[in-house]
């Protein structure tokens, strides 16, 4: 009731009038874009003005124009990229939500598994990398693209499987009694309920997988060498090019936030009664 109060009242123009949720959104893309340029702004003077070697600190237009420069290769490596990253998101999508189903149906086998669970979330995954890519490519050396898909799996399915249980997991102790009360099945539980309570959980994790797995994929060609975004990366690095690493960095950034905006829109028509941060809508 206060927070619709406060909202209702922060929604009103001094003139009378009402901000639309256009108007809202408007205004939170126009300072976000306002922070990048003034960020970009400052790197770029900083560069200029203490004249530092470009080789070591470019600034933001030599990274621009290194990008021009060797956008023909991106352009060739990023598929393989793309594909490890896409189907290792979509394939730990779909495992953390059939693994986090039974787990909540069941709270004995969920209790005997979270320490496992949360161990295994808190292990250093990207320093498994050389052990997953020997045991994936222990028979055959074409393998090693495949490790890319497992690693990109491996990296975003477990922070959307704790996801999924938190959201599944979220309904008041007073709805518990009530299912119970009419001797609801776990399947009705979860189609009436539980689905709807854990969808703002689920694309919380979906925001967040996206970025893990692009990580993951990069991370299995800069270990495994295979041609990709990640094996250029290491290129550019051991050549000391870091105008280069920048913009092999900076297209990857484009693509994760351009996949999170686009998560973040599906949200936005699916889960209509819940606020985007990004899209302004409610």
């Amino acid at each position: 009731m206060i927070g619709s109060v406060t909202r209702k009242l922060s929604d009103r123009s001094p003139g009378g009038g009402r901000l639309s949720i256009e108007d809202t959104a408007r205004t939170r893309w126009g300072l976000s874009i306002l922070g990048i340029v003034l960020l970009l702004a400052l790197w770029q003077a900083v560069t200029a003005t203490l004249d530092l070697n470009p080789k070591y600190f470019p600034g933001p237009l030599g990274v621009v124009e290194e990008l021009v420069r060797i956008w023909p290769a991106i352009v060739a490596a990023l598929p393989n990229t793309l594909s490890a990253a896409i189907v290792g998101y979509l394939l730990a999508l779909v495992l953390s939500i059939a693994v986090a189903v039974p787990l909540v149906a069941n709270e004995r086998v969920l209790d005997a598994l979270m320490p496992f669970i949360i161990g295994t979330n808190t292990v250093p995954r990207i320093a498994m990398t050389p052990l997953v890519i020997y045991w994936v490519s222990f028979y055959t050396v074409s393998a090693l693209y495949l490790a890319n898909y497992v690693m990109a799996v491996w990296v975003a399915f477990f922070p959307m499987l704790i996801a999924a249980l938190d959201g599944f997991r979220s309904i008041d102790e007073d709805t518990e009694n009530m299912l119970q009360l009419y001797g609801a099945t776990t399947w009705q539980e979860f189609k009436h309920v539980r689905f709807k309570k854990g969808l703002p959980f689920i694309f919380d994790g979906m925001k967040i997988g996206f970025v893990l797995a692009m990580i993951g994929a990069v991370v299995g060609e800069f270990v495994s060498g295979t041609f990709g975004i990640g094996s250029q990366a290491a290129s550019a690095i051991g050549r000391t090019s870091i105008a280069r690493a920048f913009a092999i960095v900076l297209v990857l950034g484009l693509i994760s936030t351009a996949v999170v905006l686009v998560v973040f829109l599906v949200e936005s028509r699916v889960i209509f009664w819940r606020e985007s941060s990004v899209m302004g809508e409610g």
